[in-house]
């Protein structure tokens, strides 16, 4: 059976400033597997990202960079179709306890209080933690 080539052109968009190429691959991904999906080899691919203002690059890394382009997009569809809505509740709020909560004085009182604590010589008899 021959191979039949695509003679079909193709470009990609230009590089933008310090863009890597894996960068570049995921932002353009979707150009990337029509171009594949048509028939076109990674190593004419790879000529077109040269073109497209990267410098001379290996078939294996252009392969790599679409893999994990591939892997990224799989991930953060999968993270998207397991998040949940929040569930909007429809029963009044109920007020807040306040007993369960201590007022901020005695908050500082007992910080200052430990601090005092800490801050003090060791006592007769007392091991010295500095030690």
């Amino acid at each position: 059976m021959k191979k039949t080539r695509t003679t079909e052109l193709f470009t990609l968009p230009a590089r933008k400033s310090d863009q890597t190429l894996r960068g570049f691959v995921r932002l353009h991904l979707k150009i990337f597997e029509e171009i594949l999906d048509a028939g076109v080899s990674y190593a004419s691919l790879a000529k077109a990202v040269r073109a497209a203002g990267f410098g001379e690059r290996s078939v294996v890394s252009l392969r790599v960079a679409i893999f994990k382009a591939r892997k990224r997009a799989l991930e953060c569809t999968h993270v998207q179709t397991t998040q949940t809505p929040a569930s909007v509740s429809t029963q009044p709020a109920k007020p807040v306890q306040q007993s369960s909560q201590s007022p901020p004085r005695d908050d500082r009182a007992a910080i200052s209080r430990r601090l005092r604590e800490l801050a003090r010589p060791p006592r007769s008899g007392e091991p010295d933690p500095l030690d």
